[in-house]
């Protein structure tokens, strides 16, 4: 009897030795995440996108917030297109992130991208970056009115300055005209300082601006401000009246969103709505980059995020059939 059961016991260690290594097997919730996550930027170094990016690169690495490091790797190109197929050719796999804004959305639609918002995992919406509709400080247009007014008596004349069309700023002269009646003459330029040096030079006599962007030319009075593309006040800037306040019902927002490939593990996108909930609440974020950018705060989780997409695109979509930049 003794050796049936010295026979017995090494049997029933063969059985459970399975069930004990899954027991001990590290979750993927507990390995991730394992390696370098890298941080890729939509855009080149310099830009709004950029600056974002290493920022929470900082904040992320000071804080703590994560047990691996982030490094910033700027592919820019095509409109974001080289990115995108980069990204979403790293299917399932959540170390790589994404900088997502407008052209992660226009890219597509105007088919220069195979890959549209639906080949990506979204992961948040931190931010919006607002726009300022600007002229130079001796300009003859003190309010919105009076330029409206003025573009109206020479249609097609009136000089606005913008990066690429169909790009935010032609969408935002799109929106004027069709909200007023008017003609523009749209010039674009290839970044928004050279449209702000344009605007300084008298080559165009209207041109909208990112906050950041104009405020040093708003504090030197070489720029007068005659509306923002906001819902409501900008909280940094409350003398600032809307268009919407003054009778133009347009508004427009840049989101600032962060990606993800396809297919992203369900204990990734949990942790990371985590991790960017705690960068978004950490001082340094508020202060450091959303004011002094004078940006719009607001996280959003994975899903909220999808339905931000969702309905941009949509909207996008329209806008730009109806200015001819997509069929």
């Amino acid at each position: 009897m003794k050796k049936e059961k010295i026979l017995f016991a090494p049997f029933m260690v063969v059985l459970a030795l399975p069930f004990l290594l899954l027991l001990s097997t590290e979750s993927p919730a507990q390995k991730f995440p394992s390696k370098t996550i890298e941080f890729v930027v939509h855009a080149a170094a310099g830009g709004g996108s950029d600056i974002m990016a290493r920022m929470m690169q900082s904040i992320i690495d000071k804080e703590k917030l994560t047990t691996q490091s982030i490094a910033v790797v700027n592919r820019p190109g095509g409109s974001g297109a080289i990115s995108f197929a980069y990204i979403a050719g790293k299917k399932g796999d959540p170390h790589f992130w994404l900088t997502a804004t407008t052209s992660f959305l226009m890219t597509p639609l105007q088919g220069q991208s195979k890959f549209n918002y639906k080949d990506f995992t979204p992961l948040t919406n931190l931010a919006y970056d607002d726009f300022l509709i600007v002229v130079r400080a001796d300009s003859p247009h003190k309010t919105i009115k009076d330029l409206i007014e003025t573009a109206r008596k020479k249609p097609g004349d009136f000089k606005v300055g913008g990066t690429h069309a169909p790009g935010v700023d032609a969408i935002i002269a799109f929106l004027i005209e069709k909200e007023t009646g008017v003609k523009f003459n749209y010039i674009p330029f290839k970044s928004g300082s050279e449209v702000m040096i344009a605007l300084l030079g008298g080559h165009v006599e209207l041109a909208s601006a990112n906050p950041g962007e104009a405020l040093a030319q708003m504090e030197a009075k070489k720029v007068r401000v005659l509306g923002a593309t906001t819902d409501k006040r900008l909280e940094l800037a409350p003398d600032i009246s809307t268009l919407k306040e003054q009778g133009i019902n347009v508004v427009f927002q840049q989101f600032r969103s962060i990606a993800a490939p396809p297919n992203l593990p369900k204990e990734a996108v949990l942790y990371y709505e985590e991790l960017f909930k705690k960068l978004a609440a950490t001082p340094q974020w508020k202060d450091k980059y959303i004011k002094e950018n004078m940006l719009t705060p607001d996280y959003k989780n994975s899903a909220e995020t999808l339905k931000l997409w969702e309905s941009e695109n949509e909207r996008y979509g329209k806008i730009m059939k109806e200015m001819g930049a997509i069929k």
